[in-house]
């Protein structure tokens, strides 16, 4: 599954370009020529934790609709995808359980389980059983892949843009503008990102076993990898700019997920809402660089961020990877300065002292990336 790092620093130099801060060449990410199946999207992720009133109450703000499994668990579900986004289980201990990936057809589901070495498809414990197979991540994480015969393929009418008056096209005459105050319409589960101190085994493995398709790639001062934002392969139809995202972080956690609404005034209401019902905003409204969504970002329950967005990129599979320098100053075209609260990982004590036993460098992630981090952090470079 893995190039040396030799190969690896010949092929940037040839392909990928220079870090415009130090020279050092960018660690090329290439996609997989066989992987063992080419998902079709984000269907879910799962959580477990010890606040289910609040989690109830964020996501209903929030703008998912909410109901009860048999199990007791809470399903949170949008108007497209699966038929639940979200999945809350109650647990003494906050936990991320796991992503759920979507196939078109159950056959993919076999092949999957042949070619990956797992058991062959079963029903899953998730709403309306769907048949599905279960797969390990390098971190342990517990990954499901299912083909939903219930799949809600097409996004929702969102009906005629209204009326804007700009420059010279003014057609709003004697007409007012008055977004109705409510949670925001989330038409889907967008993205999710990943947080692991064993990057290239983890982006390997996300890539290799599922198809996904690097489409930028940010990078520390030393040239290797910090961020991927990876698509799905859907071959000449277009797919998000990314479905999900492999960062380099000191523990492996739930960084954040991102759900689609319609427009800038949906976010920006959707947010009053939430402001109002005391929820804190992480970061926004802004829009990104790459990937270009217009975005919000809140903490939600059990201190995790939650994202809504508009207007992104649509990539087909032709699209090439691209790579730029890591930088605060890239995560954004405008929008207030990123918060520290936003950047800051998700640490308790225990993945305090995991870190600290690791410094001496027994992981991907020891003395020397914090220090190409903070560096990283203080470039002023921004992608194409």
């Amino acid at each position: 599954l893995f190039l040396s790092v030799d190969k690896f620093r010949f092929q940037a130099m040839t392909e990928t370009g220079v870090h415009p801060d130090s020279g050092a060449p960018y660690v090329p990410v290439p996609r997989a020529d066989d992987p063992c199946v080419r998902v079709h999207d984000l269907a879910m992720i799962e959580f477990a934790g010890p606040q289910p009133d609040i989690v109830r109450r964020f996501f209903s703000e929030f703008g998912l609709q909410c109901s009860s499994g048999a199990d007791g668990s809470l399903h949170f579900s949008a108007e497209a995808g699966a038929p639940v986004a979200v999945i809350y289980r109650t647990a003494r201990k906050a936990t991320f359980l796991g992503p759920t990936f979507a196939v078109r057809t159950a056959a993919e589901l076999e092949q999957l389980a042949a070619k990956a070495g797992v058991a062959p498809p079963a029903p899953l414990e998730l709403p309306g059983r769907p048949m599905g197979v279960k797969l390990t991540d390098p971190n342990g994480v517990a990954v499901k892949v299912a083909f939903f015969p219930d799949w809600r393929e097409e996004l929702p009418s969102c009906g005629e843009a209204p009326a804007s008056n700009r420059g010279d096209a003014k057609t709003r005459v004697n007409a007012t503008r008055r977004p109705a105050r409510t949670p925001s319409r989330v038409l889907r589960l967008g993205h999710m990102v990943l947080g692991t101190p064993d990057w290239e085994a983890t982006a390997r493995f996300y890539i290799d076993t599922f198809g996904l398709i690097p489409s930028d790639v940010q990078a520390l001062p030393d040239g290797r990898p910090a961020v991927a934002f990876m698509r799905c392969d859907r071959g000449d139809q277009p797919s998000d700019h990314h479905t999900f995202v492999v960062a380099r972080l000191p523990v492996v956690d739930f960084e954040h997920a991102a759900f689609e609404v319609p427009d800038l005034d949906d976010i920006g209401m959707g947010g009053e809402v939430l402001h109002e019902q005391g929820f804190r905003r992480a970061w926004g409204i802004g829009r990104h660089i790459l990937g270009s969504q217009i975005f919000d970002y809140w903490f939600g329950p059990d201190g995790r961020k939650f994202e809504h967005f508009a207007d992104g990129d649509l990539f087909d599979a032709a699209r090439p990877t691209r790579y730029h320098a890591m930088s605060t100053a890239g995560l954004a075209q405008w929008g207030p300065p990123v918060t520290s609260a936003f950047l800051r990982p998700r640490l308790g004590l225990h993945e305090i002292f995991g870190i600290l036993r690791k410094l001496p460098g027994r992981s991907g992630f020891g003395l020397r990336e914090m220090k190409l981090m903070m560096q990283a952090m203080r470039s002023k470079s921004l992608p194409d």
